[in-house]
């Protein structure tokens, strides 16, 4: 029984991308049945099984990377001491995009996977796995360097069958995660806005199996991804930017903006490839088995074409089985879209000559979901930030070149984010290009500030769901005289 064919890297492509510089050596066959593990409900953390795929998901495609390869990648997982990470890059296109997209956002409310597992009797708890998901994704570049669009963890995925360990075959499964009430929202093309360049317009995908090594696979049991995708015998979709394949094919079909798919597998079976889908994709630390966290690929995904059911490809794409689906309003805020109303707006003009500007931004996920920004401050000058539950009523409380505009005659409805050693703390210094970096904090982007859920006023009260509060920036001028202070325009926000 054939388990793995292993590649062996003789050479690197000189046609390859030239940070493409590593050929992964850990690629299995599928030699079983692949079948359906059910969906798990990632708000309520429960399954559902026995139901249509597909079952209470879309009801658009929007990105659809499932041909078939019968291979799949264990990452050498049993031979680290730690988990890792797989990303890939895709795209899914905004208005902008020239393929017919009818939105800019996409409320995503399923991602359906498929992965392979060896036998798993040695397994010390259930196998999960992290999904992630990055508005904007650079194929072969490092993650961390990137945004979080949303992330979630799949629980207790279905091991090993018996008969197929018995037969000394791999166990297959395709599993679907229900984001109903944890949707994650995704702009098109990055940002919402067409580019025509893969480096400002993909997104990215990523798996974590067994996350944090604490089920027992990592080390002992292998478990990996199926890989998926052929252009070469798939729908070329409009506006893709990666040129055709030699046969004229390409990625997007049997997407709710693209074709219907151009091969009809003999045996049935999916047959679509991801739109603006690179062969490429970033693998995490692996050092404890002598690889280094990088970019890998199979050898240039060339395989036998969707008639040829069954057949391994001898070089398969470095792409992942993925399916994500969404609702059809586009009614959602990306991280990092523009929150909140400005007010007393502009402030004051600073010793830089113009105002500092505040901003809100959508941070999902991290204390109260709301990212205050501060730019066009004076350079090393510090400050921290302020909140009250009201406007001042009706008047603007000057303070030196800047007006506060907060009001402090609401009793506890007034606070600063400045108590030290708290994760209130927002003490930041304005950087040579005028944009504060928090310096204590919880600051997730390096600058500005992560409003936490409780407020630092007496008995910090939690910031709810409908309430209304109020942020301005205080901040130092010594540019302008000795004691010198301003403020930035004030921000109205409800949650």
């Amino acid at each position: 029984m054939l388990r793995f064919l292993l590649l062996v890297a003789a050479f690197v492509c000189p046609s390859c991308p030239v940070w493409a510089q590593r050929l992964e050596s850990d690629l299995g066959i599928i030699q079983g049945p692949v079948r359906d593990g059910g969906t798990f409900h990632v708000a309520t953390g429960t399954w559902t099984h026995n139901q249509p795929p597909g079952f209470l998901l879309g009801p658009d495609t929007v990105y659809n990377n499932t041909a078939y390869t019968a291979n799949f990648s264990g990452g050498h997982i049993a031979m680290v001491t730690s988990s890792f990470d797989l990303v890939m890059a895709g795209r899914i296109p905004s208005t902008s995009g020239g393929a017919g997209a009818n939105r800019d956002n996409y409320n995503l409310n399923g991602v359906s996977i498929r992965y392979c597992i060896d036998d798993d009797a040695l397994a010390t708890g259930p196998l999960d796995v992290q999904v992630t998901l990055y508005p904007s994704y650079v194929a072969c570049e490092d993650p961390a360097d990137f945004q979080i669009a949303g992330q979630f963890v799949g629980a207790g995925l279905p091991g090993s069958d018996p008969a197929q360990v018995a037969l000394g075959y791999f166990t297959c499964w395709t599993v679907q995660f229900d984001l109903t009430g944890a949707e994650i929202c995704v702009p098109g093309d990055g940002d919402g806005v067409f580019n025509n360049a893969l480096a400002f317009d993909s997104f990215g995908f990523g798996l974590e199996f067994d996350p944090g090594g604490t089920g027992g696979y990592v080390g002992a049991i292998t478990v990996g991804p199926v890989l998926a995708g052929d252009r070469d015998w798939t729908a070329r979709a409009a506006g893709e930017i990666t040129p055709p394949s030699p046969g004229g094919g390409g990625g997007g079909g049997a997407t709710y903006y693209g074709p219907a798919e151009i091969c009809v597998p003999t045996l049935g079976g999916e047959n679509s490839t991801g739109y603006d889908t690179e062969d490429l994709w970033w693998t995490g630390d692996r050092s404890s088995a002598g690889i280094a966290a990088g970019c890998f690929w199979f050898w240039g995904g060339s395989g036998p074409g969707c008639n040829a059911n069954g057949t391994y490809f001898v070089n398969p794409p470095a792409n992942m089985y993925a399916l994500l689906t969404a609702d059809t309003t586009g009614n959602c805020l990306p991280v990092g879209g523009l929150v909140g109303t400005a007010f007393c707006d502009p402030n004051s003009p600073n010793s830089t000559g113009f105002p500092c500007h505040l901003a809100g931004l959508h941070h999902p996920g991290v204390g109260s979901g709301l990212h205050l920004e501060a730019t066009a401050g004076p350079a090393a000058e510090f400050g921290y930030f302020l909140v009250g539950n009201a406007p001042s009523a009706g008047v603007v409380l000057p303070n030196n070149g800047g007006q506060f505009c907060l009001d402090v005659t609401m009793g506890n409805g007034f606070g600063r984010y400045n108590v030290t050693g708290s994760s209130l703390n927002s003490i930041g210094q304005f950087d040579g290009g005028g944009t504060l970096q928090n310096l204590v904090g919880t600051a997730q982007w390096g600058s500005g500030f992560d409003v936490p859920s409780n407020l630092p006023i007496a008995g910090s009260p939690a910031i709810t769901a409908g309430s209304t509060w109020h942020f301005q920036l205080w901040y130092r001028d010594v540019a302008m005289g000795t004691g010198w202070s301003n403020f930035s325009n004030a921000l109205s926000m409800t949650f």
